[in-house]
C-alpha cells in the first residue's frame, strides 16, 4: 500500500520484499502489475506469502476486523544481501515493518551503511533497530508503548533522543506532529472530513506522502502538512485508498 500510494503520487518506486513461491504471491504480483508498481520479490522456499483477510460490512463497506494467514520466519543472511543489492542505488528507503521476521538488526545495519535516508513505519518490538535512521513514523499508541510515557507528544519527543531520529507522529483524530533532531516542531490538527469511512492504510498514505514531497524538494513543514492532509483523504474512503497529488494540491 505504501508503494501504491507512492506510484499514485507520481514517484518512481520499487517494492522489495520476501514472498513464498506460491499461488498467493502470483495474485500479489498481478495486483502490483495492475497498479504499475515495479517490484522485486526474493523467494524463500520456507516461507508462505502472508495473506491478510479483512471483514468489511456488506452494506457500507466499513472495516470490522482482520486476521492473517502466515508462518513468521527470520530472514536469512543471503536474503539480506539480496535486499541490499536491490536498494543500494535508491534516493530514499521506506521500511514498512510488520514484525514478520524480515526486519532485523543485520538488515538494518547494512541498510544504514548505504548512507541513504531511511524512513520507518515501526513496530514496538523492533524499535531498537531504528537508531540513527532519518525518520520514524509511529502512531500515538506505538510511541507510548516504546517509551512507557503516557503522553504521546512527550513520547515522540523522547523517541528523537533515544533513537537519534526525526519523528513523525500520527495522532488519529488529533492530527499529526513532527519532532526534529534540530529542535523543529510542527503540529497540525486533523482535517475535517465529511465521513470517516476506513482507517485502513492511512498511515501508509502519510509516510508515502511525506517521503514523496521531501524527495521533491519541499521543506519539512510543508511535507508534514501534506502528509496530514493525505491521512484525512485516506480515511474518507473505504479500503486502502491511494492518494493522488490532485487530492492534496
Amino acid at each position: 500500500n505504501v508503494a501504491a500510494n507512492l506510484v499514485s503520487l507520481g514517484a518512481d518506486v520499487k517494492l522489495v520484499s520476501l514472498a513464498g513461491d506460491d499461488a498467493d504471491s502470483k495474485i500479489l504480483i498481478n495486483s502490483l502489475n495492475e497498479l504499475n508498481i515495479s517490484h522485486k520479490f526474493i523467494y524463500d522456499k520456507r516461507r508462505e506469502t502472508i495473506v491478510k483477510i479483512r471483514a468489511l460490512d456488506i452494506l457500507d463497506g466499513r472495516y470490522h476486523f482482520r486476521f492473517d494467514i502466515e508462518n513468521k520466519l527470520d530472514i536469512s543472511e543471503n536474503h539480506v544481501e539480496e535486499i541490499i543489492r536491490e536498494t543500494e542505488n535508491s534516493k530514499f528507503i521506506i521500511i514498512s515493518d510488520y514484525n514478520k521476521g524480515i526486519i532485523n538488526s543485520k538488515l538494518m545495519s547494512q541498510l544504514k551503511s548505504l548512507n541513504i535516508p531511511i524512513l520507518v513505519d515501526p513496530k514496538k518490538e523492533n524499535f531498537e533497530f531504528y537508531k540513527d535512521v532519518f525518520l520514524i513514523k509511529p502512531n500515538s499508541v506505538e510511541a507510548r508503548e516504546m517509551t512507557k510515557k503516557n503522553d504521546d507528544l512527550e513520547a515522540a519527543k523522547t523517541l528523537t533522543q533515544i533513537l537519534n531520529s526525526n519523528v513523525l507522529l500520527t495522532r488519529a483524530s488529533e492530527g499529526i506532529a513532527y519532532f526534529g533532531l534540530n529542535g523543529d516542531f510542527f503540529s497540525y490538527p486533523s482535517r475535517p472530513i465529511d465521513e470517516l469511512k476506513d482507517v485502513t492504510g492511512a498511515g501508509d498514505s502519510v509516510i508515502a506522502t511525506f517521503a514523496h514531497f521531501y524527495n521533491s524538494g519541499k521543506n519539512l513543514e510543508e511535507c508534514v502538512r501534506l502528509a496530514n492532509k493525505a491521512g484525512s483523504v485516506a480515511v474518507s474512503h473505504s479500503g486502502c485508498y491511494h492518494v493522488k497529488e490532485s487530492d492534496l494540491i
